[in-house]
């Protein structure tokens, strides 16, 4: 078989797995004209896994790291007609993430990132981000569903990008989730740089779509509660949970 071939399965797995989610764990209602599965991808754990996209460090984007999203599936959505075109107009922004309930999806791809009116470092309307998208995994923000008659649990958390224009050491602000503010919540990342508020352009707005842009759907899946993974090692230190 041929790396073209395998690709090609891949992607066809992953777009038949995304049809099966969307009807299985009610991710809202969507067509799947607005999904690029071109750029679909497994995130593994270790370099070389079968089937998986992997690397160690930090990738640059716009001057920020960007760390494999391990164990995560991203579905890509269809924000631009060609590789170029993306490049040109996001290449150099910053990756981040935004955790969110399923039903909310639909929404999210029709009118962007609703903004919030409440929080602890709101000066005017805004949406929350992060670079670490374990902290958007917490259940406060990615809510945990169970898809009835099969014993996974899914969580799903959007990629997005973000105009380096709008992010400063200003709207750069430490997690609020830790009761025990002595545990690391993802080694990627000091926990003073987990949550970044980007304001709206004007107060009037109700969702931001020109400073941020959603362009993958991350989803992951398990066996066990996501509360028993390495990787959430945190959620029982951290309020609201459980």
């Amino acid at each position: 078989m041929t790396n073209d071939t395998r690709s090609y399965c891949l992607v066809q797995k992953l777009e038949s797995t995304l049809k099966h989610a969307v009807r299985l764990i009610t991710l809202g209602h969507f067509g799947m004209e607005v999904m690029n599965p071109k750029w679909n991808r497994i995130y593994g754990h270790v370099l070389g896994e079968p089937g998986s996209t992997f690397w160690s460090g930090p990738i640059d984007r716009g001057g920020k790291p960007y760390f494999c999203p391990k164990g995560w599936k991203r579905y890509s959505l269809k924000v631009a007609d060609n590789e170029a075109e993306f490049d040109r107009l996001w290449g150099t922004w910053h990756i981040v993430y935004h955790g969110t309930k399923g039903e909310f999806v639909g929404a999210i791809l029709q009118s962007g990132l609703k903004v919030s009116t409440s929080g602890c470092y709101l000066k005017r309307p805004s949406v929350y981000v992060s670079p670490s998208i374990e902290y958007c995994a917490h259940p406060r923000y990615s809510r945990i569903w169970q898809k009835p008659g099969s014993g996974k649990y899914h969580q799903l958390v959007f990629q997005c990008r973000v105009n380096p224009r709008v992010v400063s050491n200003k709207n750069v602000h430490p997690e609020t989730l830790l009761r025990d503010k002595t545990v690391l919540i993802d080694p990627n990342f000091t926990n003073k740089e987990l949550e970044w508020v980007i304001p709206s352009a004007n107060r009037e707005d109700e969702y931001i779509t020109d400073d941020i842009v959603c362009y993958g759907l991350t989803i992951r899946s398990s066996d066990e509660h996501p509360d028993k993974l390495s990787s959430s090692h945190w959620w029982s230190v951290s309020h609201c949970w459980p």
